[in-house]
């Protein structure tokens, strides 16, 4: 195969560059995240805004918390049908990028208030509910053994007996909703055990990321299974040690915030990204607000708006669920369908995106996502509806432009930070270091003093060794002979700052 000469014109460059003494970034810097359209979140945007009046977090972080919670609400009450694709579940995978510091627990705690409300009134309730099925249960048992002795051995009368006394009663749902840390496994289960409904939600994506979850042996599995629970399919698993488990009807949406680093793991991921579990993310990673948040009382109208949206959620959220007839854990919501105008809306969206992502068009490069991006549009338009009206069975053209115009933001999103998964964690470490250094007064430094004194990732002579060399190599420092005095003292490994 003939090299590509623009391969070695690049390495020439850089050689050039080090030899001259010239600095070179380590990666290229993200261009400054756009706005979230506020106005998009039509009847949730209020609520959105008294988030952020009460954590001074930024706006986009405080859009995906309250959207993430109403859709994990209304999941269990509505589908959508959209034009040539049939009903699809109201669930959504968000995911919101921030550093530590931006407030990623209080705003959790705000958007969610109504549902940790509701886990506990379920858990008053449960102790009650496990004294009546421990009642049942041993009642139950006790009538088995009396059609068995009234039968006297006669097979026929003990099946009729037992046909007749029906099936053990089963134990009520665990009064837990939402779910931080699950393996696939413990996910099932807790969709097996609990309501039919449920949600992951942390604000330490790290622990999820970083848990047992995610890691070598299980993230196929658990990218597999939240495709499966997007997609509205039953879970079917056969395990020689747990059995069979066929479970239809369940919905599972989730926020997971985390810092940069950890999703440059998540969405650097090959596996995830080729089974299609990140086209099916919704995704912001917005500017900091940190430097700017200055004491401020929130206004009145503040409260106000944060009791109706609990009010609203709370409505939702202790409606019985809909469920099949013949199976009281088997969701099967009715579908809200489109208004016409509505559907000449969608139509021309889902023709545009088609379009986008052909050769040559704006969004070839998150082609899966793109593919998505109509179908995320009506599951939002679908979401707003149903906050805005729990009864409501139609989609009007106002909530179908509010979901395409998300959809559209997403999808800017997921172009602006395509490049950002790409950057290694050791890249990212030499510019923790750079940063450290920059801001000491001494521009000469040994290497003991960077893995004892400098940043908190850097903590081994092998990590602050390999830091240092990135940078040495990217033209920000310059090696010190061995022996030279530094900090008081003959160094064998020193390094001195490029002015």
């Amino acid at each position: 195969m003939k090299s590509d000469p623009r391969f070695h014109e690049a390495l020439a460059a850089a050689s050039m560059a080090r030899a001259h003494g010239e600095k070179r970034p380590l990666f290229r810097a993200l261009p400054p995240a756009l706005d979230y359209p506020a106005q998009a979140l039509g009847p949730l945007r209020y609520a959105a805004e008294a988030v952020q009046q009460r954590t001074q977090a930024p706006f986009a972080l405080c859009a995906q918390s309250v959207l993430a919670a109403a859709t994990l609400a209304v999941q269990a009450q509505r589908n959508v049908a959209l034009p040539g694709s049939g009903e699809k579940p109201l669930t959504g995978l968000f995911v919101s990028v921030a550093e530590s510091g931006e407030r990623k627990s209080s705003v959790d705690r705000v958007a969610l208030a109504p549902v940790y409300r509701i886990e506990e009134l379920w858990r008053g309730e449960n102790g009650a509910l496990m004294d009546r099925f421990r009642a049942d249960l041993a009642a139950h048992k006790e009538a088995s053994e009396s059609v068995k002795k009234k039968a006297k051995g006669d097979r026929g009368l003990i099946r009729d007996g037992l046909l007749h006394l029906g099936s053990e009663p089963k134990p009520p749902p665990h009064p837990m909703l939402l779910i931080a840390d699950p393996t696939p496994e413990a996910l099932v289960l807790h969709l097996a055990e609990g309501r039919p409904w449920a949600g992951v939600f942390t604000a330490e994506g790290g622990v999820l990321i970083g848990g047992s979850a995610f890691n070598d042996e299980s993230r196929m599995r658990t990218g597999a299974l939240m495709n499966t629970l997007w997609d509205g399919d039953p879970i079917r698993r056969r395990r020689v040690v747990t059995g069979t488990t066929f479970l239809p009807g369940r919905r599972c949406s989730a926020h997971i915030m985390m810092q940069a680093v950890v999703a440059d793991r998540l969405f650097g991921d090959a596996t995830l990204d080729g089974i299609g579990m990140l086209a099916r993310v919704l995704l912001v990673a917005p500017e900091s607000t940190a430097g700017t948040r200055m004491f401020s009382t929130p206004p009145d109208a503040c409260r106000a708006m944060l009791d109706a949206y609990n009010d609203r959620l709370t409505q939702l959220l202790t409606r019985p669920p809909v469920t099949r007839p013949d199976a009281s854990d088997v969701l099967d919501p009715p579908a809200l369908t489109l208004t016409p105008e509505a559907e000449v809306l969608w139509i021309g969206f889902h023709d545009y995106a088609e379009r986008a992502i052909g050769d040559g068009g704006g969004w070839r490069p998150i082609r899966a996502f793109g593919a998505k991006a109509a179908e995320h549009a009506g599951r939002l338009a679908a979401v707003l509806a149903t906050y805005a009206d729990p009864d409501a069975m139609e989609i009007g053209a106002e909530h179908v432009a509010c979901g395409i115009a998300l959809a559209q933001h997403y999808a800017a999103e997921m172009l602006r930070l395509i490049g950002a998964a790409s950057v290694t964690p050791e890249l990212r470490q030499a510019a923790a270091l750079l940063r450290w250094w920059q801001d000491r007064r001494d521009p000469q430094c040994h290497l003991a003093q960077i893995y004892q004194t400098g940043p908190g990732a850097i903590r081994s002579a092998a990590a602050a060794r390999a830091a240092a060399a990135t940078l040495e190599d990217h033209g920000w420092l310059r090696r010190l002979p061995a022996g030279s005095e530094v900090d008081g003292a003959s160094r064998r490994e020193a390094w001195e700052l490029v002015a």
